[in-house]
């Protein structure tokens, strides 16, 4: 609608913003058969309106075959300051970083410069633990590494149980520097640019200039349920924490676009694609057991399969969900953390989002 548009009337601009995007949304809820725009939409919209066991706080994009269908922003980008949201706002994206490390390690699988089956001394022959002797790259990517902390011994033998924990990333990252010759910042920023992926970045101090002017504020709840706001950043230069493991920085755009240039074939070849979502371990989950990829959570309910990653930090929580035989992702991420003593809590909304999108697939 431009120029050539004849209204009957005499709107004002706000209004013809209104028409406009009233015929979009009728168009697009025809377009895209099999999965009813407007009924989703809806349903999302009626479930961030509640309050109880917690309220939303975020930025919600759901995506087909690339084009969005839902998008919508709700709450604050600061807490006490009560300033709106916008949907291109920047979200620290805690463990979905997780998966961006794993398709960098796999990229130097690629070119020959790592072997999955090759220990963290192979590849980092000074690392004083004498655990690097033992546990392989491939442990360190689905968290059956056993690494518990840098100076503990392992909690189980290397490959024998799944025990999720940050530091398997933060060693990746060190692994990846070493065997590219690069940063992990320039490493992550050709991703980007790959993916085009304008406002993803790393935070401001890890040998890379950022670009955080839409980062919004993290809001961690304490016991008294108040929300006060969080110095996340500087939490992220703790060894056990680490940005390879929890530390970038993304818009719901962004992580639309790296859901489709990842399982779309644009970064890796095929059969190293395949080696990243087969699930080498199980892991309990709220959604049932699931398995821990490289980076992705895997799962087949009712014979659909899933493709997830979600991440928590104070401040901050996300989700990311991909359906690769209907192209259809789902990116949720809000700037307030819940008390992780009760996860359902933290996720409801997230859990019931992906309850209303499986019911339309």
């Amino acid at each position: 609608m431009g120029k050539n548009v004849t209204y009957l009337f005499n709107p004002s601009p706000n209004m013809k913003h209104f028409i406009f995007c009233a015929a979009l949304l009728l168009l697009s809820s025809f377009s895209e058969y099999g999965f009813c725009q407007v009924n989703v939409g809806k349903s999302i919209d009626s479930l961030i309106r509640v309050s109880n066991p917690r309220f939303f706080n975020g930025v919600i994009l759901i995506s087909k075959n690339e084009n969005a269908i839902y998008q919508k922003c709700h709450g604050y980008r600061d807490l006490a300051k009560k300033t709106p949201l916008k949907i291109d706002d920047q979200f620290l994206i805690a463990s979905i970083s997780k998966q961006f490390t794993a398709t960098l390690v796999l990229k130097e699988v690629q070119a020959g410069h790592i072997q999955t089956q090759q220990t963290i001394r192979h590849y980092l022959p000074d690392f004083k633990q004498k655990w690097a002797d033992s546990v392989t790259i491939q442990q360190l990517l689905n968290h059956t590494s056993g690494i518990a902390d840098w100076d503990k011994n392992l909690a189980h033998e290397p490959g024998s149980a799944f025990l999720y924990k940050n530091i398997n990333y933060a060693i990746l990252g060190k692994i990846i520097e070493k065997t590219s010759g690069k940063t992990y910042a320039a490493l992550t920023a050709e991703l980007f640019e790959r993916c085009k992926m304008k406002w993803s970045t790393v935070p401001p101090g890890h040998g890379r200039k950022s670009n955080i002017k839409k980062l919004v504020k993290g809001h961690a709840e304490t016991d008294n349920g108040k929300y006060k706001e969080e110095n996340v950043l500087g939490a992220l230069d703790l060894p056990m924490m680490g940005v390879p493991a929890a530390g970038m920085i993304s818009t719901a755009g962004d992580l639309d676009k790296w859901t489709y240039c990842l399982h779309n074939g644009k970064l890796l070849a095929d059969s190293t694609y395949q080696m990243m979502i087969t699930g080498a371990a199980i892991q309990p989950h709220r959604w049932g057991k699931l398995k821990y990829a490289d980076g992705i959570k895997t799962d087949s309910l009712d014979g659909i399969l899933e493709l997830s990653m979600s991440g928590y930090v104070p401040g901050f929580i996300s989700t990311m969900i991909y359906y690769p035989k209907a192209k259809v992702s789902t990116v949720i991420l809000e700037n307030i953390s819940p008390s992780a003593s009760d996860m359902d809590r933290v996720y409801y909304f997230h859990d019931e989002i992906r309850k209303i999108v499986r019911r339309f697939l």
